[in-house]
This record gives structure tokens, sequence and C-alpha cells, in this order.
């Protein structure tokens, strides 16, 4: 349900970009901007969540469509046995951008890095492993965010960003899941909010 949402959002921002009209000339707005944000991150698989912190590089080709690339990092250790994370995602921003807010999609794969915190670690000697310990060897996973973002832009030089977005990440196996059985392979779909400020060039 969640990913016919993003789909459909993303699809409804290419509508804007190709036949939105903005309230003042393209060439005004600015064309890089650097953040910084907090972020927040239910894993759903483990039922845990946890918060971090990032920065973020976009390049506006035009005042519709961007390309950004972004870097989170997690420090704490979950009780679930894994370490902190590492996450980076590039990609694509589309939507409608009027002098004060602007409106968007977005679409960024990357990856999400899990430390390796064995050596700390007891994990049950079971077959498979939960996920938990499997992840806590560390391992580098394939993540997407799909969502939405919304920015403010109290002048022309600051802006302030808020994103919501489904992150998909593809866990790769075999594991043993919380409620019984085993999973190869499994994508899940966890809830992410990013809340930051930034300075446009």
């Amino acid at each position: 349900m969640l990913l016919k949402f993003m789909v459909r959002a993303i699809v409804l921002a290419g509508v804007l970009a190709v036949g939105g009209q903005i309230s003042w000339a393209q060439s005004e707005v600015p064309k890089v901007e650097l953040g910084v944000h907090l972020t927040t991150m239910r894993l759903s698989e483990l039922k845990e969540s946890d918060v971090g912190f990032g920065g973020r590089a976009t390049f506006n080709l035009n005042s519709r469509v961007a390309v950004e690339g972004e870097l989170n990092f997690f420090p704490r250790e979950l009780s679930s046995h894994v370490g902190n994370r590492l996450q980076g995602l590039f990609g694509v921003k589309a939507g409608q951008r009027w002098e004060k807010f602007g409106v968007f999609a977005k679409a960024r794969p990357g990856f999400i890095r899990f430390s390796d915190v064995s050596s700390r670690i007891a994990c049950p000697a079971v077959i498979p492993a939960p996920l938990g310990c499997l992840l806590s060897s560390g391992k580098t996973e394939f993540a997407l965010d799909l969502g939405g973002v919304v920015e403010f832009y109290p002048s022309r030089k600051t802006v302030v960003r808020f994103d919501l977005g489904d992150t998909l990440i593809r866990y790769r196996g075999p594991f043993g899941r919380p409620g019984g059985g085993t999973a190869n392979n499994l994508t899940s779909h966890n809830v992410q909010l990013n809340v930051g400020v930034g300075l446009r060039f």
C-alpha cells in the first residue's frame, strides 16, 4: 500500500515538473544546496527505531528537478545485536517550487552498512541465525528511499526541509524470522523521517 502511494507521488511530481509554472524566473533558483539534518528510522524487520544525523548535497538542474546525495549515521548499537549503521542515498528529487516553499517526490537508491560487532555479541547457536546476528558480522545491503519532501525558504540563501519516506532494505539470507520460519531474501519497508536545514548557493 505504501509503495503504491510512493509510486503515485513520483508520477504526480513528474507531471508537475513538466507542466507546472513557478512564480519567479528559473535562473533565480540557487543551483547548489548543502544541508544537515536529524533522521529517525523504524527498522520494521528488527522491530526497533533509532535516531541519527546526516548531511546532504543537492544540485538543482532546474526549478523542478534536482539530483542529490545524502549520508546518514546511526551511532547506537541496537538490542537486536545490530551495531551502528551508515546509510548512503543518491538519486533524484522532482516536483513544484514556489517562492516560499516547494513540494517534491524523491527516488534515491543506495546502501546501508551494518558495522561488525560480532566480537562483542553472543548470538544463539541456531541455524539459520536470526537477522540481527547475521547483520552483526558486518554487512552492506541495498537500500531504496521513496517518498516526499516539503521545503520552506525563509530567504533566498536558506532552506528548511522535511523528508518522509519508505526506505526499502533488501536483506540477503538465509536467516530466521522473529515469528518463526526462514527467509532467504527479504525486502523490508522502513519509515524514515528527516528534519533539517541548509544553505543555498
